[in-house]
């Protein structure tokens, strides 16, 4: 979950005729998805989860480079209220939990029935509660700055969009990835992620339920969530692998790319074989 981006290349999202573009009806809504790397028959799919104001754009050239580096498909979609997916009118209080569920849905719909997670702050969560409900599809979990748990940092940031929102100060590359309804989602995010953080949310007890191989990785100077994110998911899920990465915030694969490929790569490559 972030406001900025660091300075790399932006990908808008592709047009409709793009090779690997796909609409999915998914419990009767248009949900829009980007095969980066095309389906191989016989081989899993990496099934990237975007975060919470991000989209199929957002995640940048980070899908395809980790694909092609695993010789794997890899697909990515916005979730509903994102990108060009249907429009939400507002977020539901458990909207994590939701899109959790919700994404067992999209992957019957995209025809994967054998895949890794990868999922960016919200999205990584997203991964995580999933993970936690379902079995047997997926083989295994990444997750990068997911949080677990209320974070104080994590809320003051969430009351800075607020702000943002209220004063009209809606960012060019909002409109660029979501047009005309950026304002919209601001809103709609930052009403529910005060509702989520203001109180005692902590999904660990949940996510405890976890048996797929999980790797969850952040960066030092990640401005949206505490350090200890990652000791609780480690406290939660036993058999978890945690890697803290110096000198990166809250976008790693962005911000060192290779680096965070060449880490996914290697937790991912024994349990794709």
């Amino acid at each position: 979950m972030t406001i900025e981006f660091p300075t790399v290349p932006a990908i808008a999202d592709p047009p409709d005729d793009v090779p690997g573009a796909t609409w999915l009806e998914v419990d009767g809504r248009p949900v829009f998805g980007v095969w980066r790397t095309p389906p191989v028959a016989g081989k899993p799919a990496l099934v990237f989860l975007h975060d919470g104001l991000g989209s199929v754009g957002t995640m940048r050239r980070f899908p395809e480079q980790t694909g092609l580096a695993m010789a794997l498909p890899s697909f990515v979609f916005d979730r509903l209220g994102y990108g060009r997916s249907d429009r939400e009118e507002t977020f539901p209080a458990d909207f994590m939990g939701e899109a959790a569920d919700h994404l067992e849905r999209v992957l019957d719909a995209a025809g994967i029935e054998d895949c890794c997670l990868v999922g960016h702050s919200d999205g990584g969560t997203i991964a995580l509660l999933h993970g936690a409900r379902f079995r047997g599809r997926v083989r295994a979990i990444v997750t990068i700055a997911a949080h677990v748990r209320r974070d104080e940092l994590t809320y003051g940031q969430v009351m800075r969009h607020s702000e943002m929102y209220r004063a009209g100060d809606i960012p060019d590359w909002m409109e660029r990835f979501h047009g005309d309804r950026a304002t919209h989602l601001l809103q709609c995010w930052t009403e529910v992620w005060q509702r989520t953080l203001y109180d005692s949310w902590d999904i660990s007890a949940e996510i405890s339920a976890i048996q797929a191989p999980l790797l969850s990785i952040q960066g030092t100077e990640d401005a949206y969530g505490l350090p200890s994110q990652l000791e609780s998911i480690a406290s939660a899920v036993s058999h978890a692998r945690t890697e803290m990465i110096e000198g990166l915030g809250h976008f790693p694969q962005l911000e060192d790319p290779e680096r965070v490929v060449g880490m996914v790569q290697g937790f991912l490559e024994p349990y794709c074989r």
